[in-house]
C-alpha cells in the first residue's frame, strides 16, 4: 500500500501543526511557584515549589510519594500497576500536570500569572 501525494501532504500538515503547538506551549509557559496535589475528593494540598520535600499521600490503592526538588515536582512512587505517572518525570511549568488515574491523584503546577480571563 503506497501513500498518494495528497496523503503525504495531509500527514505533513498534521505533523507541522503539532510541532507548532508544541513550540508555542514551550515558549509561552512560565515556571510555576505552587504545586497543587488533589487526592480523590479530598481538600487539595497547596505547597510552594521553593522548598525541597517529600510528601506521602494516601490514595485508594495505597500510599504515593511525591518529591519536590529544585523547584520541580514528580511522582517518586505510586502503587498503581503501570506506573505511568512515575514515568512522566519532573514538571515545573504552569498548567503542567501529573495524573495517576488508578490512585486518583492529580499533581498540578500553578503560577502567579495564572488567570482565566481579563476584564476591562
Amino acid at each position: 500500500m503506497y501513500l498518494k501525494r495528497k496523503d503525504l501532504l495531509i500527514i505533513s500538515s498534521i505533523f507541522v501543526l503539532i510541532l507548532l503547538i508544541y513550540l508555542f506551549n514551550s515558549f509561552t509557559s512560565t515556571l510555576g511557584d505552587t504545586v497543587i496535589i488533589q487526592v480523590a475528593k479530598k481538600e487539595p494540598i497547596r505547597l510552594p515549589l521553593n522548598r525541597d520535600r517529600i510528601i506521602k499521600v494516601q490514595g485508594p490503592l495505597g500510599e504515593s510519594v511525591i518529591e519536590i526538588k529544585n523547584r520541580k515536582v514528580r511522582m517518586l512512587f505510586s502503587p498503581c500497576p503501570d506506573k505511568l505517572c512515575m514515568k512522566q518525570g519532573w514538571i515545573d511549568k504552569t498548567s503542567q500536570s501529573i495524573i495517576c488515574v488508578p490512585n486518583r491523584i492529580i499533581i498540578k503546577i500553578e503560577g502567579r500569572a495564572d488567570f482565566d480571563a481579563l476584564t476591562y
